[in-house]
C-alpha cells in the first residue's frame, strides 16, 4: 500500500541486538503506514571456504595427502553452503513470525556472496525510488561512540536510497523529530518525509539550521593577517573585525530564517485536503501536524545537531544525504556521515537530490 513517500520497506538483519531493535522500528513502521517489508540476509560462504584452505596444512599428516584434501574441501564446502545457507533462513523465520502475526505483508530474501556486495544486490533487485532500507548502524561491534559499521557505511555509499539507520530502540509515541535543513533540495526532501512520520505519530518537528560563524572568523583572520603583510596595505584591523564580525552573525543568522521559511513553505504548508490526498494519516486522528519548532545556532554544524537531538531528547534526526556543498561523485556529505556516527538517536537519511543553488 505504502503513501507515496515511502512505498515499503527493507530490513537488513543479521540477527545482532541492532538488527533486532531496526526490525523493531520496521514493525511499527510497517503497522502504522500500512507498508511491505522484505527482510534480506547474505552469507558469505566463500569467507569460510577461504578459511579452511589457510587451515590445511594444520591438519594431521594423514589428511595431507592431495586426494584426502580434494575430497575434505569439497565435504567441507557442501556444508558450509547448505549450512550457511539454512542459517540464513533461520535468521530470518522469527521475522517472518513476527510481521505475519501483526498482518504486514512480508517476504524473506537471501544471498550468498560478501556481505555489503550481496545486499546491494538484493537491495538493487528489490528496491524502488520509494523503498526505505532499514538497517542497524553496526553488526555485533557497535559499543564505541562514533563507530557505525562497515556494512552500514558501505551500503549508504554505494546506493542512493532513503535509510533508516538504528542506534538504538525507537519510541515512536509523540516523538520529537529533528530535521536538519540548509536550503538544499536534499534537506527539503528530508523534511517532507520527517513530515510524513510526524504526522503518523503525532510527532513534534523540530526544525533546525546550524552555522558556523567560527569557520568565517578563521578565514576572515587569515586574510587580514596576509593583507597587512603586503606593502602598502592600510587595514583598521579592529574595526574591520568587528564589522565583519557583526555582519557574519547576523547575517548568517538572517540567512537560516530564510532557510526555514523557504522549507515551511515547500514541505509543510498543505491544505487538509492536500495531506488527505497525499494518502497521510492512516491511522487514528493524525489529520493536524503541530506548528514546528525553528531553531537557527550557531556553532560545530554535526556536532550543534547532536547535542541539540540530546538536549530535546530525540527519537529521530533527519538529514539529507548531501546538502547545499553538492557535487558529482560525492557519495554523502560530511554533515551527513558525522551526524550518522555520533547522534544520539537513530538517523533518517534522505536520498541525494541535486543541489540546484540558492532560490529563496
Amino acid at each position: 500500500m505504502g503513501t507515496g513517500l515511502i512505498s515499503g520497506l527493507i530490513l537488513c538483519f543479521d540477527n545482532s541486538e541492532l538488527s533486532m531493535k531496526a526490525s523493531e522500528a520496521a514493525l511499527g513502521l510497517a503497522v502504522t503506514l500500512g507498508l511491505p517489508v522484505t527482510g534480506i540476509h547474505a552469507f558469505n560462504a566463500a569467507m569460510h571456504e577461504g578459511a579452511f584452505r589457510v587451515m590445511e596444512p594444520t591438519l594431521p599428516a594423514k589428511y595431507q595427502k592431495e586426494e584426502i584434501l580434494a575430497k575434505q574441501r569439497q565435504s567441507h564446502n557442501t556444508l558450509i553452503n547448505v549450512g550457511m545457507e539454512r542459517i540464513s533462513i533461520s535468521y530470518l523465520k522469527p521475522c517472518e513470525e513476527l510481521f505475519s502475526s501483526s498482518g504486514v505483508s512480508y517476504k524473506s530474501h537471501i544471498k550468498e556472496g560478501k556481505n555489503f556486495r550481496a545486499i546491494t544486490e538484493m537491495i538493487q533487485e528489490i528496491a524502488d525510488k520509494s523503498t526505505l532500507v532499514v538497517l542497524g548502524s553496526a553488526g555485533f561491534n557497535h559499543e564505541e561512540t562514533g563507530f557505525v559499521g562497515s556494512v552500514c557505511l558501505r551500503l549508504i555509499r554505494a546506493n542512493d536510497m532513503d535509510y533508516l539507520v538504528v542506534k538504538r530502540a525507537i519510541n515512536f509515541n509523540i516523538p520529537n523529530i529533528v530535521v536538519c535543513l540548509d536550503g538544499s533540495e536534499s534537506s527539503i526532501s528530508a523534511l517532507r518525509k520527517a513530515k510524513e512520520i510526524a504526522q503518523a505519530y503525532d510527532g513534534q518537528l523540530h526544525l533546525l539550521y546550524v552555522f558556523d560563524t567560527a569557520l568565517h572568523r578563521d578565514i576572515f583572520s587569515r586574510l587580514k593577517d596576509s593583507l597587512i603583510e603586503g606593502d602598502g596595505f592600510s587595514f583598521n584591523s579592529k574595526e574591520q573585525e568587528k564589522a565583519h564580525d557583526d555582519f557574519i552573525d547576523i547575517g548568517l543568522e538572517k540567512v537560516g530564517d530564510m532557510i526555514l521559511d523557504k522549507a515551511e513553505r515547500e514541505a509543510l504548508d498543505a491544505s487538509q485536503a492536500e495531506i488527505m490526498s497525499a494518502g497521510w494519516g492512516l491511522v487514528g486522528d493524525v489529520s493536524r501536524l503541530k506548528p514546528a519548532i525553528r531553531q537557527v545556532i550557531s556553532g560545530s554544524i554535526y556536532k550543534s545537531i547532536c547535542d541539540y537531538a540530546a538536549s530535546v531528547s530525540a527519537e529521530l534526526i533527519f538529514v539529507g544525504r548531501t546538502g547545499r556543498h553538492y557535487a558529482d561523485g560525492v557519495d554523502i556529505g560530511s554533515v551527513a556521515e558525522n551526524v550518522l556516527r555520533y547522534a544520539p538517536c537513530s538517523v533518517f537519511v534522505s536520498r541525494g537530490q541535486k543541489h540546484k543553488g540558492w532560490v529563496m
